[in-house]
């Protein structure tokens, strides 16, 4: 038998999983519906999990250096793209 944050992160492994399919179909609508259905700690688990498999797949594909790199990268363009316009 699991425990209840087992299989919460389950749960939230699968939303993650996919909400990533549905961005690689271009299923907006799904991605939509998988957002507002979390409310509180699933959110926080989701986002989680999402970390979690991105990592993966970035570390298995780019290493883990390049990795690092890109997602420094976005962090620093949406960054200054986020900034407020003068």
């Amino acid at each position: 038998m699991f425990s209840a944050e087992q299989r919460a992160a389950a749960l939230a492994n699968q939303r993650a999983a996919a909400f990533i399919r549905f961005q690689m179909l271009g299923d907006h609508e799904a991605m939509s519906f998988i957002l507002r259905e979390l409310e509180g700690t699933e959110q926080l688990s989701f986002v989680t999990a999402l970390a979690s498999l991105s990592a993966t797949i970035a570390s298995k594909h780019m290493g883990e250096d390049g990795a690092m790199d890109y997602f420094r990268m976005v962090a620093e363009t949406s960054a200054s793209l986020a900034e407020p316009l003068d």
